[in-house]
């Protein structure tokens, strides 16, 4: 067991955690907001995953395996279209009802400040999912490759490549996804001031285009790292993020332009 890969596990963690709350509490107090926007982003992630992640449980074996016969990668890559148009279309059309019904109940601002704080809860909570899957990963890494071996192992091969490949891990292997994390909420952040100007501008494409834009960034996602591998994955996603940055900046001003007039 490598003390540095254990010291990287919990750093990783702690910060997929510490950073979308002060990005949140940054926002709150910049802006004079209520954290309750940035409850509400992270309550309706939740609420569309409910709905999404077991859709997509049933449904993706048996469609990877109709289009296997065409070969592995056309299986993938088919597998990849369709998990990012599920992940864009239950997110998307989320953001949308949420902003077009919930907010107008409760009497809630659709201003770009709300959007801003709504795309930090709902990345952020998906963030902090993550970081339970960090320290669960952590966990096993301790108890199955710390000295003398704190758990009982069955004499199989395949157990033992399993170990193996935890005992390889170095800190560098486990940092992408913290920058993965990063760059998500970027992106979260993005499609969720698309959407409000969907709503406020009422132009529907601008939805359609939230939609497209999520799917391209999973679908790549998915089919690049069985392809590629995790580097060439982060940097696509990297990309796309640099692009989120841009539009929200752009959307930033053009949003607060109208505010104005």
């Amino acid at each position: 067991m490598d003390p540095l890969v254990v010291a990287t596990f919990a750093v990783v963690a702690l910060l997929e955690i510490a950073v979308p709350l002060a990005l949140g509490y940054w926002i709150v107090k910049r802006f004079d907001l209520s954290w309750r926007v940035f409850g509400l982003g992270a309550l309706f992630f939740i609420v569309v995953q409910v709905v999404h992640a077991p859709l997509v449980i049933l449904t993706q074996t048996p469609l990877y395996l109709a289009v296997l016969p065409f070969g592995t990668t056309a299986a993938l890559a088919v597998l990849a279209v369709y998990l990012g148009l599920m992940a864009g279309l239950f997110e998307e059309i989320g953001r949308y009802l949420v902003y077009r019904y919930y907010f107008r109940r409760r009497e809630i601002a659709p201003t770009r400040e709300n959007g801003l704080l709504f795309g930090t809860g709902w990345g952020g909570v998906e963030s902090m999912f993550v970081a339970l899957i960090v320290l669960a990963g952590m966990v096993s890494y301790i108890l199955l490759t710390g000295d003398g071996g704190a758990i009982p192992l069955p004499d199989d091969p395949a157990v033992q490549v399993q170990v193996d490949a935890l005992r390889a891990l170095t800190p560098l292997d486990i940092l992408p996804g913290l920058a993965e994390r990063m760059m998500t909420i970027t992106l979260h952040i993005a499609w969720s001031l698309m959407v409000l100007a969907a709503v406020v501008y009422g132009r529907k494409a601008l939805l359609a285009l939230a939609v497209l834009w999520h799917a391209a960034v999973d679908a790549a996602a998915v089919y690049l790292v069985q392809t590629y591998g995790i580097l060439v994955t982060e940097a696509v996603i990297f990309v796309f993020a640099v692009i989120a940055l841009a539009y929200i900046l752009w959307e930033w001003r053009w949003m607060g332009v109208r505010a104005a007039t």
